[in-house]
């Protein structure tokens, strides 16, 4: 691994309970006077103490709920055209990584000729077009309702493309959130499933930046402290919706994590995760929970002393790398998700398909021990 780096990160994280009734100063501070509000319909009454800042500071708005899990091509072009249509000049994402993920592909696209499509823009085309400069892009503010994914703070939104059967990011360091909101009082409707799946989410983030290829060490501190919080808290917060330092803390770890993927990437285990999501409909912070122990255990020979550290900052006193993966695995059941893709519906007919788009997938390039297809398909298969 080479001593040279880069970090860069442009936006602004506005943390705490009660938080999001600042989003209309934080979108005057950006100069929106008419905002795009991109929010999941599951939530339409959150939106209300959005509107409500928007108004009150006579910023007018723009509310667009044709959100769905995990946003394909069709859909987000449709946004982007709805955007254009709406006369707004900023955008807000309100919502889960789906909502955020939208909202992002409706800024990419607010940047370019209508006629082009967020398809062009994705990682997966060897032809891929480049992401608008920032300049030329509407301001965005992102206000998480769940504590997972990390979308408030990252460059990319992720899409699935059906013609080609692939699920990947669009974007670039210009499509990074100007500000996001971070308000744990936002979670604590969330149910025990997402609580738990988009808690693991968030480690999973966590785990494979601090184990990837391409390490930062300016954030070797950060994502360890990610991973306490996780480890703290996650069982808090599923267990009792509404104790908000718990919330926080897991709000603070999804933003520590996106930070951490932003510069470190990811691993295999969302090379694997993509495709369950994309072939089997999987929710996916469960696909991430349930790959996770099995590729951290794969992985671990390559990379001993980083999983070691995994593990102790798991639960201190560990000290072996192969304890790692076994921790995360304990986590999974103390929050109540499933171990094995079976249970999630997973067969074994469409393990070669998995597969052979996982290898696709460039995540596991910066992943600590080189896949193959066949490790991969051996992967799905040893948790059936």
């Amino acid at each position: 691994m080479s001593n040279a780096f880069t970090y860069e990160w442009p936006g602004r994280v506005v943390m705490g309970a009660g938080t999001a009734a600042q989003t209309g100063t934080q979108a005057q501070s950006l100069g929106i006077r008419h905002a795009f509000v991109v929010v999941d319909p599951g939530i339409l009454p959150l939106a209300e103490t959005i509107v409500q800042s928007l108004t009150a500071a006579g910023i007018a708005h723009t509310l667009f709920s044709e959100v769905i899990g995990n946003p394909d091509v069709a859909h987000t072009d449709s946004a982007g055209a709805a955007y254009r249509a709406s006369g707004a000049d900023g955008i807000i994402g309100l919502g889960g990584g789906s909502a955020l993920d939208m909202a992002k592909g409706v800024r990419l696209l607010a940047g370019v000729a209508a006629e082009h499509s967020c398809a062009e823009y994705m990682s997966t085309r060897a032809d891929r077009r480049p992401a608008p400069p920032a300049h030329t892009l509407p301001p965005m503010l992102a206000i998480p309702t769940t504590a997972g994914t990390g979308s408030e703070v990252t460059p990319w939104g992720v899409v699935t493309d059906h013609d080609t059967q692939q699920k990947a990011g669009i974007g670039g360091v210009s499509l990074i959130p100007n500000v996001a909101i971070a308000d744990p009082e936002l979670t604590v409707g969330l149910p025990p499933f997402l609580t738990a799946a988009t808690g693991m989410d968030a480690l999973s983030h966590l785990i494979e930046a601090y184990v990837s290829t391409n390490i930062n060490p300016l954030l070797d501190g950060l994502i360890l402290h990610g991973i306490r919080l996780v480890a703290e808290n996650l069982a808090t917060a599923v267990a009792n919706p509404t104790h908000l330092p718990a919330r926080q803390a897991m709000m603070e770890a999804a933003v520590l994590g996106g930070i951490a993927i932003s510069s470190n990437w990811l691993g295999g285990c969302h090379s694997l995760a993509h495709q369950l999501s994309t072939f089997a409909n999987m929710h996916h912070g469960l696909a991430c929970a349930i790959m996770l122990p099995p590729q951290m255990a794969f992985s671990a020979p390559a990379a001993p002393e980083r999983y070691a550290a995994v593990a102790a900052a798991l639960r201190p006193g560990a000290i072996d790398a192969e304890d790692a993966a076994e921790l995360v695995a304990e986590l999974n059941a103390a929050v109540g998700l499933p171990s094995r893709l079976s249970q999630a519906g997973v067969t074994a007919e469409l393990i070669p398909t998995l597969a052979a788009f996982a290898i696709k997938d460039l995540n596991w390039t910066t992943n600590p021990r080189p896949m193959t297809e066949a490790d991969m398909a051996a992967l799905y298969t040893a948790t059936l």
